[in-house]
Formats: structure tokens, sequence, C-alpha cells
């Protein structure tokens, strides 16, 4: 009796140690299904989430969509993701943001901040338009872009090929104005030649006032406040400084429909006519306004005909920068010198960029 109960445990034994392998085998091979799934659903995000979203922790492929010479030294560059882009930074930014984003050149691991346009281009008719409210066209980005004899990332830009993938980052905010959530958005419908002459624009607030300073392709940042989806308020002073009008090809004509809406007031100084602001200062200062102050959000009132600038933003090269408004120090704005130093202006609504 008592062999045939060892023997009967026995067997009960090795039945229940056999069933619990072939248990932890099962355990075993489950888990090892998990952990492959789990393997396939970060890769499958990582292929198509991470990294394809813009941001300025880590860099987003784009590919060349479109490039076209202006002239022997100046062209345009659209950028196509290679992810269609979620987030609409235009109607995100708006024109409370001076934006732009870093291209990196790998072959040198050289990075250059480029300042995006909110235009794409219509490929059948090869010309450039201005993208509607709520449109992104997923994600492109249109650059008008100097090539400079030391500027790696312009001349190797240039060389390229179209479908050649690049990586961008950002965005960077390069200035901010005061953000007003409670404003209405402003219509830019006649950038799409809609005709909005019988539409008389009123604010929640009264708008306020800027002058802006820019030489080459520094153009971009009074145009991407100007062009962006809701557009800025008040009225651009713009001083611009080239060599000819003509380098800025298709762009002029944006320049002049907001000349035109009085939404711009353009003072040109072409070199090659013999207008230069760096070497005939005193013809240009009478023309600069002297600054107004900024007394924040009022009621609006009307659209006065007249400009009053609470700030001035200047941008473009160093020698630039000196003559309008003082020597510009690495990351330090450095004082208010120049032309604008000579107006009054100080380091309170001089903003050089």
């Amino acid at each position: 009796m008592v062999r045939g109960r060892v023997l009967k445990l026995s067997t009960s034994l090795i039945y229940q140690h056999k069933r619990s392998k072939g248990f932890k085998r099962w355990v075993t091979f489950i888990a090892l299904g998990f952990g492959v799934t789990g393997v396939g659903c970060c890769y499958y995000y990582s292929e198509h989430y991470y990294h394809t979203e813009l941001s300025n922790e880590y860099f987003t492929k784009y590919r060349i969509s479109y490039k076209k010479d202006i002239d022997e030294s100046h062209f345009l560059l659209e950028l196509t993701p290679l992810k269609p882009q979620r987030t609409n930074l235009w109607s995100a930014m708006a024109s409370y943001n001076l934006w732009s984003v870093e291209v990196k050149q790998p072959d040198i691991m050289v990075v250059r901040r480029y300042t995006p346009l909110p235009l794409e281009v219509d490929t059948v008719n090869d010309k450039l338009e201005v993208l509607k409210d709520g449109y992104n066209a997923n994600g492109k980005l249109l650059f008008y872009i100097k090539n400079y004899e030391n500027g790696e990332v312009s001349k190797w830009l240039r060389r390229l090929p179209t479908d050649r993938t690049i990586e961008v980052r950002g965005p960077y905010v390069d200035y901010e104005f005061p953000r007003d959530d409670h404003e209405v958005k402003r219509s830019r419908s006649f950038l799409w030649e809609q005709d909005d002459s019988g539409f008389a624009e009123r604010f929640n607030h009264q708008p306020f006032d800027i002058s802006m300073f820019t030489a080459g392709t520094a153009i971009v940042t009074a145009l991407q406040l100007l062009l962006t989806e809701d557009p800025f308020k008040g009225k651009i002073q713009l001083f611009h400084s080239c060599k000819d009008i003509q380098e800025l090809g298709p762009l002029i004509k944006f320049l002049y429909l907001c000349e035109q809406k009085k939404r711009l007031q353009l003072h040109m100084f072409e070199s090659s006519k013999g207008n230069s602001i760096r070497y005939d200062a005193s013809k240009i200062e009478p023309l600069i306004s002297r600054p107004c102050s900024y007394v924040g959000s009022t009621p609006f009132t009307s659209i006065e005909d007249s400009i009053k600038p609470v700030a001035s933003l200047v941008c473009g090269p160093d020698g630039y920068i000196t003559t309008i408004s003082g020597m510009k120090y690495d990351l330090a704005q450095g004082p208010i010198c120049g032309l604008l130093g000579s107006k009054g202006w100080n380091n309170f609504n001089v903003y050089k960029l």
C-alpha cells in the first residue's frame, strides 16, 4: 500500500512537473510575443510619428520640392516634409512671432537659420501663392535665399538637386510681439486677388505701428509679418536696402499689394541707382520717424492714415545694423546709436535681429 501511494504520488509529481514546464513555456512564448509586438509598435511609431513633426529638439527630414534661381545670387527654395505636418505653424504663430528654422549642412555639421514665408509654388503656372487661412500645405516651407561667397550652407543648398532630402529643426522665435487673444483675425483675401475694397476693417483694440529696417534677404522678416495668417494689424514703415529691386523676383508683387492696401509704407534704397543708406545717411534721416509711446490695449477707434511706430526692428548684415542702430555684440544688443540713435530711439524700443 505504501509503495502504491508513493508510485501514485511520484506519477502525480511528474505530471505536475511536466504541466509546470509546459505552462512556463507558454508564458515564455506569450512574453516573447508581447515583446516582439512592442518592438514592432515602437518601430512603427518611430517611422511614422517620432521625429517627423517639426521641433527644435531634433532634426526632421524634408525634401527639396522646388528650387529656382532669381538671378546669379538669389534663389527660391521650397521644402516639403517627408511626413505631413499636423501642426499649422502659420495659425499657431500668426503675426505675434517672427520665427525661423535651422537647416543642417551635414558634411561640415553647420546649421544656418532661415525665415520661411507662408507661400507655396503653383507648379502648373510657376508662380507663388499665399497659403490661405487654416491651410499649411502639409507643412511646406518656402525660403528666399542669397548665395553668399562665404556662406557654406547657402552654397550647398543651391548645388543640391530637387528631391534631395535635408534636415530641418525649429521653429525658433526671433522676436515676439504682445499677444492679444481677444483680438479679431485680420483678413488677407486681397493677396489671392479677391476684391475687398468695400470692406472696412475694425478691431477690438487700437493697433500699433512699427518701423523695420532690412537689407538683402532680410526682407523676409517684414514679408512674414505681412503675409502670415492673421497678419500684423498695424502699419509697417519699411526701409529696405538692396542692389536692385528685381532681385526680389516674384516677392515684389506682395510688397506692392500690401502698399496699395496701406498696410505698408515702403522706402526702397537700390545701390545700383545710387541710393544707399550706408553711404548717404543724411538724405534718409528725415524719413525716419521718431519713436511713439506704446500705450497697450486701448479700445479701437479708427485706422489712422499716419504711421506712429512704437518699435523698430533692424535686420541685415553687421555693417548695415551698425549704420542703422549701432553695433550688435554677438547675443548682446549693444547701445542704440547710428540713425535710430540720432532720432531718439533706445534699447527699450529697438531690437537688432
